[in-house]
């Protein structure tokens, strides 16, 4: 015979059985169940008697500042809880750990430091090799550059993976056969989305933005976690305004990183960084972008396309650029970024079509 979660005997005798509460299930809360002392499996149905402790993940908190105190829910006897789990909200911008380290003249940054830092990878010669660094934004979708993904003729701007792409998070080698640490995660990728105007060199590398979508989220923890958008543009950024930017791209020694590095520039407009430029590369500064970079050799190279760069607002690090383009007669370390505000509609439309609505 079997009892059923109602409480009734299947197939029917006359006697009740004993009633348990439904399971307890969250993606935001840590739930402990305990029974007589002893740990049990909240997500099976709960004997009553059976006490329940939930508590915000690591990467989530309380909405609007909530402070959290420590309840118990009690599996009642008539087999339903004493009350119902809260909702925590994940949250973005949070580095775990200062860094000391540069990406170029430097080595090796630290773990957590850009815990939404993603590497890209395609598969060419049977292996799956770097191409791009990217941004998370929320559990399942990637910011990166659209030339990361470009190919002359191109058509349908919402390109369908078919095998060729992976990302990598909570990586720091670059290498993707090496499984960092136990955050270290390699998913397929889903879809790329580029905008309908990018058109590549033709179009001065204009638009150079790429949101990728995964199939599955991704399990977020203090070496994982997104950097926040800043979807109703509420900051502005003043020339010199120090950002952070990681990835794996060209050293000194002019080789690819094998070490994740990190870096801290200054912010260049884009009316002034047009005017930095008279040698023609100045038609890559479209109106979309901006500088950043130092004359004391500070900033990214060639592999870091697609990383993102972050700028604090309120303690958070938010997405404020993309990696795109780098004057190739120019020994100097600025470069050109996408500027996100510029697309945060476009954005906003695959986040809220694609991203997983039940983060709570």
């Amino acid at each position: 015979m079997i009892c059923t979660e109602t409480g009734q005997w299947q197939p029917s005798i006359d006697k009740l059985c004993l009633r348990k509460c439904q399971p307890m299930m969250s993606d935001s809360l840590d739930i402990k169940c305990t029974l007589n002392g002893q740990t049990v499996d909240c997500s099976k149905p709960s004997i009553p008697g059976t006490k329940l402790r939930p508590k915000c993940k690591i990467t989530h908190s309380l909405p609007n500042g909530q402070i959290e105190t420590t309840i118990d829910l009690i599996c009642y006897p008539d087999g339903n809880w004493s009350g119902r789990l809260y909702i925590c909200i994940p949250y973005c911008g949070r580095t775990t750990i200062k860094a000391e380290k540069l990406i170029f003249n430097g080595t090796i940054a630290k773990y957590g430091e850009a815990p939404w830092n993603v590497g890209i990878y395609r598969m060419q010669n049977n292996t799956y090799d770097m191409i791009c660094g990217g941004t998370l934004i929320s559990s399942n979708l990637i910011v990166s550059a659209a030339h990361c993904f470009w190919e002359k003729g191109i058509t349908d701007r919402k390109i369908k993976n078919n095998g060729m792409y992976k990302v990598a998070v909570g990586k720091y080698k670059r290498d993707i056969s090496i499984k960092d640490n136990e955050f270290t995660q390699i998913i397929d990728v889903g879809l790329i989305f580029i905008k309908d105007d990018y058109d590549g060199d033709y179009g001065n590398q204009a638009v150079d933005i790429a949101v990728i979508v995964l199939p599955t989220k991704i399990t977020l923890s203090t070496v994982v976690a997104p950097a926040c958008v800043d979807w109703t543009q509420t900051y502005t950024i003043s020339n010199g305004s120090m950002g952070m930017v990681v990835g794996w791209g060209l050293t000194e020694h002019m080789v690819p990183s094998s070490d994740l590095l990190e870096a801290n520039i200054p912010y260049i407009s884009y009316a002034d960084c047009r005017k930095m430029y008279t040698n023609g590369f100045q038609i890559y500064v479209t109106p979309d972008k901006f500088c950043a970079g130092s004359q004391s050799g500070t900033g990214v190279h060639k592999g870091d396309s697609g990383a993102g760069l972050t700028y604090p607002h309120n303690g958070l690090q938010y997405l404020t650029g993309i990696v795109s383009v780098k004057d190739p007669n120019s020994n100097s370390a600025f470069a050109v970024f996408t500027d996100v505000s510029h697309h945060i509609e476009w954005v906003s439309n695959i986040y809220n079509n694609y991203t997983f609505h039940n983060e709570s």
